[in-house]
């Protein structure tokens, strides 16, 4: 089993019906995994009730309000009772074979980092995971309406505890720290698995006022975006550069060409130390591979 943790929006407007469908889908994984909602958001003390969760109200937080990545990730793990978390955006829906899933990965490494891509969509109605058939209306509707999002948005992270000591004091919802995490299990040599290909996580699409901010071009470039960025300082990778893949029954290596171009490029990032031996490197492999 796992330990999913979250922190939540005020559970009202749109969010309310959001993140109702969102953590309700936790729950209907199954009742034996443990769920931890953190901060005082409005409603999150009544949804932890309903879904059978943990709850933490005190989170610390930015002068303007916003959880930190780092505090999150202390308490949840303080207080975990599985050794594999997942830290997921509450607007996020789960499919059911996520348990499954994760089990694979959990069978195949002792540490790893599990990230996927999602599906966006509108959603204006309460999901009844209770229904059978609504709930398979549901899931034919993300199958024939959801849009694959973009590499470098990632909206669930899979991991082991204890991977991470220590964190920056990163804002959640700006932009970087995602990328980050990435980054930092690369430079630490640890597999970074891509489950997009068997997960089919969804996320309903939504507004940007929240936390003190008023739209989308806010929160990636007002203050709060300003501190991430001058913690990463351009240290970040995304859903491309996972070392694995998750498929139905198994975990295999990315090793194709396409992905050895990638990664001639991104090493430079992740080890910066040696720079110079990889970019020699690169153009010999450009010189005798016929690379464009």
């Amino acid at each position: 089993m796992i330990t999913i943790f979250s922190t939540p929006k005020d559970f009202t407007g749109i969010f309310e019906k959001i993140q109702l469908n969102a953590l309700r889908s936790w729950r209907h994984l199954s009742p034996d995994i443990q769920i931890i909602i953190l901060g005082d958001s409005k409603g999150s003390k009544e949804i932890s009730s309903e879904i059978n969760a943990d709850y933490i109200p005190d989170v610390k937080c930015s002068i303007q309000g916003t959880p930190l990545l780092s505090d999150l990730f202390y308490k949840a793990e303080k207080i975990a009772k599985f050794n594999v978390l997942t830290f997921i955006n509450a607007d996020i829906i789960l499919p059911i074979n996520f348990l499954p899933s994760i089990e694979i990965a959990i069978k195949t490494f002792t540490k790893f980092l599990l990230i996927g891509h999602r599906w966006d969509i509108d959603l204006n109605e309460i999901i009844d995971y209770n229904n059978n058939r609504h709930y398979e209306k549901f899931i034919k509707r993300i199958d024939n309406e959801g849009i694959r999002h973009g590499s470098s948005g990632i909206d669930y992270f899979v991991f082991n505890k204890g991977l991470w000591k220590k964190l920056p004091d990163f804002i959640i919802g700006r932009p970087g720290y995602d990328n980050w995490l990435i980054w930092n299990i690369r430079r630490r040599m640890l597999p970074v698995i891509d489950g997009s290909e068997v997960i089919k996580a969804v996320h309903q699409n939504h507004s940007y006022t929240f936390h003190h901010i008023q739209d989308n071009q806010e929160a990636r470039e007002g203050q709060e975006a300003i501190i991430n960025s001058n913690i990463h300082k351009g240290k970040g990778l995304n859903i491309l550069d996972s070392t694995h893949k998750l498929c139905s029954d198994r975990i295999i290596k990315v090793n194709d060409k396409n992905f050895k171009i990638r990664n001639l490029h991104r090493l430079p990032n992740i080890f910066p130390e040696f720079s110079i031996l990889i970019k020699i490197y690169r153009r010999l492999y450009k010189l005798f591979i016929n690379y464009e």
